[in-house]
């Protein structure tokens, strides 16, 4: 996949190196991002289980709106209890 496949302009696109909850905070400083959509996957510990750790730390140091997106077919592993 590239850029193309979604319609993402040169101006919108923004390929940056290091931790993404380091580098993510500051691409949305620096470019006054309103919304940041991103993928999730939760893997450890409380944070993780629900939308994951990178988000979890992306969310502690934004001003804007996070749309944290599951992959298809994520299957949550959290159990609500049986109502009775």
């Amino acid at each position: 996949m590239n850029r193309q496949d979604f319609a993402v302009s040169e101006r919108q696109l923004h390929l940056e190196e290091g931790r993404a909850g380091v580098v993510i905070p500051a691409v949305a400083r620096r470019e006054r991002i309103n919304l940041i959509v991103m993928g999730t996957l939760g893997r450890v510990g409380i944070p993780g289980l629900l939308i994951g750790n990178t988000a979890e730390r992306t969310l502690d140091h934004v001003d804007c709106d996070v749309l944290a997106i599951k992959p298809r077919g994520f299957e949550t592993p959290v159990q609500l209890p049986e109502e009775g």
